[in-house]
């Protein structure tokens, strides 16, 4: 199971717009703009906003149309440079070589699933991915377990059979609450010390440094 966004392709996204139109859209529905932190993590602001709309008792219906036009202002700034991505070093030989030995591979990602399939078909490795996990489907995204677990359903494979491959603690902490292995790729901006401390069984450069750490588990 790999992350996308800088694990198999060099993310394209402009997250500081992102956020920042999450944000706008938050407090111009009344939220107090000094509650959200530009500069932490989408999971933490979408879920403070969830939090609150709760607190304050805000219909479900009422939560879930917010948060659905969240996911479109979301959708809408991954799509704006997505003909620029490109895969990292080794991605597509990694997925080669899984494909070889009869592996299957899933997609596991916090981007909307047009973001995710355009990224993939043009930089090549669609072909080489089984099945793809976005955020909008009809599951939790990560850090919630619930995506990973409806990811390794669609693949048709046990949980005990499936290694998580990320760039994020965001990543580690999902495969922790899905109770599998994860493995942290050197690619993204996170440090190796935080990786591991997030509870990373390995750090590796880059995707194409996997194989030697399947191989004894793969037997070939």
């Amino acid at each position: 199971m790999f992350d996308l966004d800088d694990t198999l392709v060099a993310s394209t996204v402009d997250f500081a717009k992102f956020k920042g139109l999450v944000i706008e859209r938050m407090v111009s529905l009344g939220e107090p703009r000094e509650l959200y932190d530009p500069s932490d993590t989408i999971v933490r602001i979408i879920a403070r906003f969830e939090e609150r709309m709760r607190h304050q008792g805000v219909p479900e219906k009422d939560r879930r149309d917010r948060l659905a036009e969240l996911d479109r202002i979301m959708d809408r700034v991954e799509l704006e440079r997505v003909d620029r991505t490109e895969a990292l070093p080794g991605a597509r030989e990694i997925l080669e070589s899984l494909r070889r030995r009869g592996v299957k591979v899933g997609v596991l990602t916090r981007a909307c699933g047009e973001y995710a399939e355009k990224a993939l078909a043009l930089t090549g490795l669609r072909a080489l991915v089984d099945a793809i996990e976005p955020r909008n489907s009809d599951t939790r995204p990560k850090p919630h377990p619930d995506a990973y677990l409806r990811l390794i359903g669609a693949l048709g494979v046990e949980k005990s059979e499936t290694v998580f491959v990320g760039d994020h603690p965001i990543d580690a902490h999902c495969a922790a609450t899905a109770g599998v292995a994860f493995v942290a790729v050197g690619t993204g901006d996170v440090p190796e010390q935080v990786m591991m401390e997030a509870g990373s069984v390995a750090y590796i450069p880059d995707v194409g440094h996997l194989m030697p750490l399947l191989r004894l588990s793969l037997g070939r």
